[in-house]
């Protein structure tokens, strides 16, 4: 019914679809996915064409930051973000999504203020809130995001509890480190609220990788930043990109 309040998408879906779909409301859904999945994959939709990816190409530099935040994000070693974030087996492939698509649960904490506002009952289960699914190991369960785009797409986690990209890299530096400082979230100055949903945490996947310092985090956001397409590029605050705090090994 919203499909078909609108003259032209009547129209062309009788010209696409034939002259009965407009009529048949299986038939309109059916079109509409496939009309969608049809712009998907187009190069409108998918331009590769970030900073990150011209890099691939050599036709652009990154930065001294953006390559440290390159070779942590790719590493085996010092992060954990290629194990849920890196879909092809090469770490300079054209056609990385930055997801592989598996669902996780992470420990976020509930947006409180959001819940106040809509009224929404918790806790978000995720996963097992789909009907068709019923293990229970799936709760509190989502699936991992891509990340083209990321630095220009906030609020951040599935329910935007966080305002800042930096926190989010901060939210999962908490797992790995044992600093007082790091256990504290910088938007309310207090202690990172409970998992919304515990229980079902990637515990293995998230305390991969030792702590990190404000440089990596800072050279982290930086890389992510050159994920964002190039029509998207003046969203960027260049003026506060990567504000870290200038902290040193003991801050982990």
């Amino acid at each position: 019914s919203r499909i078909l309040e609108n003259p032209r998408y009547d129209a062309t879906l009788s010209a696409l679809y034939g002259a009965a779909t407009p009529g048949d409301p299986e038939a309109v859904f059916r079109a509409a996915t496939s009309a969608i999945a049809a712009f998907e994959g187009t190069d409108s939709f998918a331009p590769f064409d970030s900073k990150y990816d011209r890099y691939l190409r050599g036709e652009a530099q990154l930065t001294d930051e953006e390559e440290l935040g390159r070779i942590l994000f790719f590493s085996q070693q010092f992060t954990n973000c290629n194990l849920c974030h890196q879909l092809r087996k090469s770490a300079i492939a054209a056609d990385e999504t930055f997801t592989d698509y598996s669902y996780h649960n992470i420990g976020v904490p509930a947006n409180a203020a959001a819940r106040a506002v809509n009224g929404a009952a918790g806790p978000d289960l995720g996963l097992l809130a789909n009907p068709a699914v019923e293990d229970p190991a799936a709760a509190g369960k989502f699936k991992v995001p891509t990340l083209r785009n990321v630095a220009v797409t906030g609020p951040y986690m599935h329910n935007g509890v966080f305002e800042d990209l930096r926190t989010v890299i901060l939210f999962y530096n908490k797992y790995n480190s044992k600093a007082a400082a790091r256990q504290i979230n910088p938007e309310t100055g207090e202690a990172w609220a409970a998992p919304e949903v515990p229980g079902t945490l990637s515990m293995d996947k998230l305390t991969t990788g030792p702590a990190l310092d404000d440089e990596r985090i800072d050279a982290l956001v930086a890389f992510l930043e050159t994920l964002t397409d190039s029509r998207y590029e003046y969203l960027l605050d260049r003026d506060t990109a990567s504000a870290g705090t200038g902290g040193t090994d003991t801050d982990r």
